[in-house]
């Protein structure tokens, strides 16, 4: 439960500026998308790619080979 709890917390307060930009690249990369869309069933992966501002922009450059 405790995934599902942070899950739930972090997205009641105002999203951080890296958050928007994962969601504004969703719109543009379907991996993206994808596995944002995914971590509805599982969100221990949101722990991989969208807590954290570093991991959110080592994510999106291994996307988009920035």
């Amino acid at each position: 439960a405790q995934h599902v709890t942070k899950w739930t917390n972090a997205m009641l307060g105002v999203p951080p500026e890296h958050v928007l930009n994962l969601i504004g690249a969703a719109g543009q990369l379907q991996p993206a998308a994808d596995r944002f869309a995914n971590g509805f069933n599982n969100p221990a992966d949101f722990e991989n790619f969208f807590y954290e501002p570093e991991k959110t922009n080592a994510y999106l450059a291994s996307l988009t080979g920035a």
